[in-house]
């Protein structure tokens, strides 16, 4: 008879024959079969975590770096709830994550049993893919399993990346009474003979319709102002044809902020486009014809202004979902985005010489009105931290942006042709759970060390996953700015109702972060201007250390400041 620890042994060995070998375990009892095979397997790598809240998150970084999923695994009852935030992140930003969750037997489900809750489709429509594994029993096949381990890893994978769920019953005893370190050699002797997964990888064909691709190309041809915008989501590998195509077709590039193209230097591209957005002309001179590539895009000025039913808007995602906040995409595509591009560089169209030259004169002007801003600042600020950091942050490392405020500023002050790193944020959902657990994720995956830019709400609401920076291989420098509340209400309008702003929006704590970076051991700084900031950062990066600096900055300050720097740009246009 197959015994629980088989049941993991299949499923450990699978796994790591499909090429998923990051296991992230947090401690229980109910899955002890899984955590043992995981443990006893020579191809397991393994981090533990006890939040699984941080260890999703974990994950979910993992797989931003490397695109191959991650395994959760965890044992029954609440531990199974605390994976949904990162779950739905990795299910509306198409990161493949696989999550193995132990259960109690159908038995002692609603019968006031321990820990027991109900399991079955917890993650609701978010997942890929949701089965359940029944308890072992005398006809349990390994071929099941086997099967079921490949479809999983498949679904999650697949066309549309993202989270998938097997929940796994188990009955007591949970383990064998002998100890069994390999899986039983009655199962699938060919399976284990030929080292490979059990079933044949599906082949997956992107087909560009002709007909949708037709239509476009004349509504190309007619266009006079055209605009190409590039989301979240769209691989590196693609960008030489997005730049090609700009410059055959004469266009603007406006990129988001997690693209490698906002940091490059290149006439077409229109790396503070967001600021540009301030001016009145501009705001007059709409795009005709968008070609949207990829995911969503971070900017509202951007979203707003592009909220006009007279253009002609065309997506293009190698994934299903739909992008269309402003309900105006006239058609949509999920092809290779670089084959796209091919097909449509050689339409000849007779654009307004007038377009592009407006966007260069203002991406010119913004750029230079910041250096004269920030380069002779001294002072604390927001936007400076971002304008320094992205002239300062060394080229091999990552540069992880929280939201809120984090992720808007670098994208309206960060400086471009310095910074040529990978650039990532948790854009699917947009919370300020899990991030620094999502860096330290992606610094294990990459490889490579990371700079978090956060505030001081996300770094407290994460504080448990300080274990996995000090754990950390890769040295990881959490910049926090803290302005001690939520500084992005002050942009609201909510921030004009004062006898519940502070309370209630503002949410003042009163916390700095030495202390927790002592728990922690953790290197900590807390410089005061902007040029000890840079000295003490400089340092933290030579080190080879993972390094807490703190910025104490000022909520209402810093909502003057940036109306001080959007009024300057608009006066001087």
């Amino acid at each position: 008879m197959m015994t629980n620890l088989d049941v993991g042994n299949l499923i450990v060995e699978e796994m790591t024959r499909l090429g998923v070998t990051q296991f992230v375990v947090s401690p229980g009892s109910r899955s002890t079969p899984l955590t043992v095979a995981i443990a006893r397997h020579p191809k397991a790598k393994v981090t533990i975590h006890y939040d699984e809240r941080g260890a999703a998150f974990f994950a979910l970084g993992y797989a931003r770096a490397t695109g191959v999923p991650a395994v959760l695994v965890c044992t029954s009852g609440t531990a199974v709830a605390n994976y949904f935030p990162a779950v739905i992140e990795a299910s509306m930003d198409n990161i493949p994550m696989i999550v193995l969750t132990a259960d109690r037997p159908p038995e002692l489900i609603d019968v006031g049993a321990n820990q027991a809750i109900f399991q079955h489709n917890i993650y609701g429509v978010y997942p890929r893919l949701a089965l359940e594994l029944a308890p072992a029993h005398p006809g349990s096949l390994a071929s099941d399993i086997l099967s079921l381990v490949d479809k999983l890893y498949d679904t999650s994978i697949g066309n549309r990346p993202g989270p998938v769920h097997l929940n796994c019953q188990f009955r007591e005893p949970l383990l064998p009474e002998t100890s069994n370190d390999h899986v039983n050699a009655s199962f699938e002797e060919k399976w284990q003979e030929k080292n490979s997964r059990f079933t044949k990888q599906p082949i997956r064909v992107s087909i560009l319709p002709q007909d949708k691709l037709k239509l476009v190309l004349g509504k190309m041809k007619q266009s006079r102002r055209s605009l190409i915008v590039v989301g979240r989501g769209v691989s590196s590998h693609h960008n030489h044809k997005i730049v090609e195509l700009a410059e055959k077709l004469n266009l603007p590039v406006l990129a988001d902020v997690q693209s490698p193209l906002r940091f490059t230097a290149h006439p077409h591209i229109i790396n503070h486009f967001d600021l540009a957005l301030l001016n009145e002309e501009l705001q007059q001179l709409k795009p005709d014809f968008v070609l949207h590539l990829g995911g969503a895009f971070t900017s509202k000025r951007l979203l707003n202004y592009l909220n006009d039913m007279s253009i002609y808007y065309v997506s293009v995602k190698e994934t299903p979902e739909r992008i269309d906040p402003n309900h105006q995409v006239q058609i949509e595509f999920q092809t290779d985005i670089t084959e796209f591009c091919k097909s449509i560089e050689t339409v000849r169209h007779e654009h307004d010489e007038h377009w592009l030259n407006t966007w260069q004169a203002l991406e010119k002007h913004t750029a230079l009105s910041l250096n004269n801003i920030f380069d002779q600042q001294t002072k604390l600020s927001e936007p400076a931290t971002s304008y320094h950091l992205s002239k300062f942050i060394p080229g091999n490392h990552g540069l992880m942006l929280a939201n809120s405020m984090s992720i808007r500023e670098m994208e309206m002050f960060g400086v471009v042709g310095h910074f040529g790193g990978a650039v990532f944020a948790n854009r699917g959902s947009s919370g300020i759970d899990g991030l620094l657990a999502t860096t330290a994720g992606y610094a294990s995956g990459a490889d490579t060390p990371v700079t978090l830019l956060i505030g001081d709400l996300a770094c407290l609401h994460d504080l448990n996953s300080l274990d996995l920076i000090k754990k950390a291989k890769q040295p990881i420098i959490l910049v926090v700015m803290n302005n001690d509340g939520g500084g992005i209400f002050n942009f609201l309008p909510v921030s004009n109702q004062t006898d519940v702003f502070e309370p209630f929006f503002g949410t003042p704590h009163g916390l700095t972060l030495e202390h927790a970076a002592a728990m922690f051991k953790l290197n900590y700084s807390k410089p005061t201007t902007m040029d000890e900031f840079l000295l003490t950062y400089k340092t933290a990066t030579e080190q080879f250390e993972s390094a807490l600096i703190e910025l104490i900055t000022d909520r209402t300050a810093n909502h003057q400041f940036h109306q001080h720097i959007f009024k300057s740009l608009r006066e001087s246009t």
